[in-house]
């Protein structure tokens, strides 16, 4: 990710991982954008360009995205990129030593389905 007024200024970072292809078609997403930055809607801009381009040039079929209950900033930053709660994975990723819930976020090619 790069900031629009500092051009080649990098801000952030995102990727798909874990691409499982057969009837799954499915990845998780990870992202994350340099602090001072949050809430000025890169995050979400980033989360659904990169999505939107796994759809179109890897034929996936959901993307997966797990964040912390209390990350409100990342879960309002994937909402507003299409992503939808499908449910609560408990004691989910071992984070700082610490088992952590995540609320498991999912946006669909609808597209697909058409």
């Amino acid at each position: 990710m790069v900031q629009p007024r500092h051009p080649g200024k990098i801000i952030g970072l995102a990727g798909l991982n874990e691409i499982v292809r057969g009837a799954f078609q499915s990845c998780f997403i990870s992202y994350k954008l340099d602090h001072t930055l949050w809430g000025q809607g890169y995050g979400s801009e980033a989360i659904a360009a990169l999505t939107e381009w796994g759809f179109r040039n890897l034929g996936l079929h959901r993307v997966e995205a797990n964040i912390m209950p209390r990350n409100l900033l990342s879960r309002r930053a994937a909402a507003r990129a299409g992503f939808e709660e499908e449910g609560l994975a408990k004691r989910y990723l071992k984070i700082n030593g610490v088992w952590e819930d995540h609320i498991h976020m999912v946006r669909r090619n609808e597209e697909e389905d058409l």
